[in-house]
């Protein structure tokens, strides 16, 4: 068993501008990311409207300061339908495109576990389904376009995926395609198209491959389910997820966001888990898993949770059932209940528990000194995250004072909106996140 209770080798030091003491200085990283420098990892982010806001939020701030360190060797996993077909800002400098595709229910059973949220609401993530007699055209944008920044380098030998349903009648087809997203619109991949009708139900894997090229730099690259001005989508046509990896890369990042519930405590997360069925999180994982092509793989959950908290009133969803739901013991029993989902899912798959890491980053501070329920909190959740063998967690106010982030223009807003934060303040959080 990997136990990561100190850095297995020397820690990581690299120049980092310090917002803290106004300069440039050296950096150690949390051993649980510092793994990035010889393999590839997964990290799964679950939280509030800090999770993605504006587009923003932790899903941008520690991707962003993940890429200072470290190559990004895969996107995370992203739904056409993200966010009901409008989109939540999922990625960083890469994105799905296009509205909504179809239906987000509907699709028959043997499809629909594989997304099924349950009375709970996994979120931003939907599935995309055409019904037989549904068509999509070939001029509509669709599919996950990857920006001439990003970290994933847009000239290196690049794999598009896409998960999709096969069923066992009708004359469903589709025409998956990559291509530069830009002039000269150079196509990439195509493998013809693709019949949905197999004669049984069930979820498949189309891979578009990219040679590396130098003419490619910069460039803006996307894979699409149909090919433009040639060939839509015929229904029934079911898919899940999306995602671009660089094929020569065998250490470094990747990040998704599961989970992302504006407004709502640990103790929503933990039930939309709860409630999600068993094929919806062994797809995902299995993913993640399959994709790192390790004897190991590592997924490091990473939850951030805290302000809203604050104010919950039911009883927490933990095997503690703690009546006061804003109390840091209900704080800890929320938190504990998402662990047990997940380690749940290892088990049902035979999977190791030594490949699955927890991160815990209690909310930002607001105030100086900081809120009594949070620091409540970030005590409470030391020492749980102790009981796990590969548990952390990161201690924000102690990285920083409210003053310095409202220094450094950190809070979306000074006076009104110190919940959340600017581009910048996620950033520069991200960085402080992820250092020792």
């Amino acid at each position: 068993m990997t136990v990561l209770r100190s850095p297995l080798r020397s820690p990581l030091r690299s120049p980092l501008y310090s917002p803290l003491v106004g300069k440039w200085g050296e950096v150690s990283l949390l051993p649980v990311f510092d793994l990035a420098r010889t393999q590839r990892i997964d990290i799964v982010g679950i939280g509030d409207s800090n999770q993605i806001l504006s587009g923003f939020g932790w899903d941008h701030g520690i991707q962003y300061a993940l890429a200072r360190y470290f190559p990004m060797w895969a996107t995370g996993l992203i739904s056409q339908n993200e966010n009901n077909g409008n989109g939540s800002g999922t990625g960083y400098l890469y994105n799905r495109s296009g509205s909504l595709i179809g239906a987000v229910s509907g699709a028959p059973a043997d499809l629909d576990k594989y997304l099924n949220k349950g009375t709970g609401s996994i979120f931003p993530a939907y599935y995309t389904y055409l019904a037989n007699g549904s068509s999509l055209g070939s001029t509509l944008a669709n599919g996950l376009v990857i920006t001439g920044t990003c970290p994933l380098d847009t000239s290196a030998a690049i794999a598009f995926d896409g998960y999709y349903g096969t069923f066992a009648t009708d004359a469903g087809q589709f025409r998956p395609f990559a291509r530069w997203e830009e002039t000269p619109f150079t196509t990439l991949s195509d493998p013809g198209a693709i019949s949905t009708n197999t004669g049984a139900v069930s979820l498949q894997k189309v891979t578009l491959s990219a040679t590396a090229s130098a003419a490619r730099a910069g460039k803006q690259i996307g894979m699409r389910w149909t090919r433009p001005s040639v060939q839509g989508i015929t229904g029934p046509f079911f898919c899940t997820y999306m995602r671009a990896r660089n094929t020569d890369r065998s250490t470094g990042f990747a990040y998704s966001t599961l989970e992302y519930r504006g407004g709502q405590s640990a103790r929503t997360m933990a039930v939309d888990l709860q409630q999600a069925s068993n094929d919806t999180l062994t797809h995902y994982f299995s993913v993640l898993r399959a994709d790192q092509q390790a004897a190991e793989p590592h997924i490091v959950i990473m939850v951030n949770s805290g302000l809203n908290d604050r104010s919950e009133n039911l009883t927490s969803v933990g095997p503690a059932a703690i009546a006061d739901g804003a109390s840091s013991a209900a704080f800890v029993d929320n938190c504990t209940a998402i662990v047990q989902r997940i380690q749940a899912i290892w088990t049902l798959n035979g999977w190791s528990q030594d490949e699955l890491h927890f991160v815990f980053m209690v909310s930002h501070r607001q105030s100086d000194p900081d809120n009594a329920q949070l620091i409540s909190y970030r005590s409470a959740i030391v020492t749980y995250a102790a009981t796990l063998s590969q548990g952390y967690t990161i201690d924000l106010a102690a990285k920083i004072t409210s003053a310095q982030m409202l220094a450094n223009g950190w809070y979306a807003s000074a006076g009104a909106d110190k919940a959340h934060l600017t581009k910048a303040g996620y950033e520069g959080m991200g960085l402080l996140a992820i250092a020792a």
